[in-house]
């Protein structure tokens, strides 16, 4: 590492990385809460299939199109701030779900927990942009492992809260959890690395500037991809696992748990060796978008077998295909900061992001419409497993090389 990297890193603590690893944590926590407790809420309430793919996705649709104003948030106000104000909004969100009544209140609540949770992406990108691009890969990997241990230590607390209490104590307790964040989060100091770029004599570029970039389009649909096969297991695998493998809430509650595992650990490994290998003379094309195709062909691929597997084995594809996104989850967010630079970090997250959760809205409902037709989800994984070869179009062919685009609203604002 350079002297010029240590620096840098010396800006953005460990203190400050475990904070936003433990946001992020929370974050899947909170919108995977409803798929847990789906099961049992969908016969209490009378749901359909189709109707509890719309609830799920009720999340989606405000987390979706608030990206952009996200990341136009995250460059005009301190940062820490607007990341705080996000949390709060969704943990309280979070909680008052315990109190719903029905179908319509539900929906309400898990759509204002989208609008909290839409500035946590920008936010991540706003600072780790302003780091060299040697340290991007380990610390999105430490992140992504925050985004996978979400939903498998959140799936077995809610599993056991579950099957002892109900449904509403699920939500009340990891309401009230969510929000012991906010204190730890206020001891942290103004960031430097963020700081700085902004006295530069550079401009933020605007967003039709961004949305002309051939790479923020590779970088988009590459994520849509990745996200339906990621959102179709996060959304509807307990109720999968309960209603067609058989199994009961508690075990349940230990494979989901464990298939999340898997991917935390495979996002941990795989960001930090991309990092190794660019430290080692690697170029960031190379590297990135070698890792990040070798994570979607391989989960395209295990859906596959998934979609033919019996009940005795459908499990270890599932398993499998959560390790191929742990391999491509860092890269995603990597990939897009790189290109984006400080100068666009939040605006080009905060575009790239609505694309691709658009697929936290398509995949739920598609996948609840085919259950109800079909009785099966073999459908369901053939084409969250087709997505793979999209996916391997727009990163390997629609983004040429992974470097910082040069933006000409920057150079510019420098030379005036």
């Amino acid at each position: 590492m350079t002297v010029a990297e240590s620096a840098m890193r010396s800006r953005v603590s460990t203190w400050l990385v475990v904070l936003l690893v433990l946001a992020m944590f929370v974050n899947y926590v909170d919108r995977g809460s409803l798929s847990v407790v789906s099961p049992v809420l969908k016969d209490q309430l009378a749901l359909t299939n189709s109707q509890t793919g719309l609830l799920l996705s009720a999340f989606f649709w405000s987390y979706s199109f608030a990206q952009p104003f996200a990341g136009w948030l995250t460059h005009r106000f301190d940062v820490r701030v607007v990341l705080a104000g996000g949390l709060a909004l969704w943990g309280c969100a979070t909680l008052f779900s315990a109190f719903a009544g029905g179908f319509i209140v539900l929906f309400a609540l898990r759509a204002l927990l989208g609008l909290g949770e839409s500035v946590i992406f920008p936010a991540n990108a706003r600072i780790i942009s302003c780091l060299p691009e040697t340290l991007r890969g380990g610390i999105n990997g430490c992140i992504s492992a925050g985004m996978a241990l979400g939903p498998s230590l959140g799936t077995v607390a809610s599993g056991l809260i579950l099957a002892s209490y109900g449904w509403r104590a699920v939500f009340l307790a990891l309401g009230v959890v969510s929000l012991f964040w906010l204190p730890l989060w206020l001891t942290v100091p103004k960031l430097a690395a963020v700081d700085d770029h902004r006295t530069r004599k550079t401009a933020v570029p605007p967003f039709v500037e961004i949305l002309t970039q051939r790479s923020l389009w590779g970088a988009a649909i590459g994520h849509f991809c990745a996200n339906y096969q990621y959102y179709l297991l996060l959304t509807w695998l307990p109720l999968f696992l309960v209603k067609s493998v058989h199994l009961s809430i508690v075990a349940m509650t230990w494979v989901g748990a464990g298939v999340f595992a898997m991917q935390s650990l495979a996002s941990i490994v795989g960001g930090a060796l991309s990092d190794w290998t660019l430290r080692r003379g690697f170029d960031a094309t190379r590297v990135r978008k070698g890792t990040v195709l070798i994570g979607a062909v391989g989960c395209g691929v295990m859906l596959f077998f998934a979609a033919f597997a019996s009940s005795r084995w459908v499990v270890l594809w599932l398993v499998l295909s959560a390790v191929c996104q742990g391999i491509i989850s860092p890269m995603v967010f990597t990939i897009g900061q790189t290109l984006s630079g400080p100068n666009a970090g939040g605006r080009w997250m905060g575009i790239q992001n609505l694309v691709g959760n658009l697929a936290g809205i398509s995949a739920p409902i598609l996948t609840g419409v085919i259950v109800d037709r079909t009785g099966s989800f073999q459908d369901a994984f053939l084409i969250a497993a087709a997505f793979s070869i999209v996916a391997f179009f727009a990163w390997g062919i629609v983004i040429a090389r992974i470097e910082p685009v040069a933006w000409r609203s920057g150079l510019l604002a420098a030379e005036a």
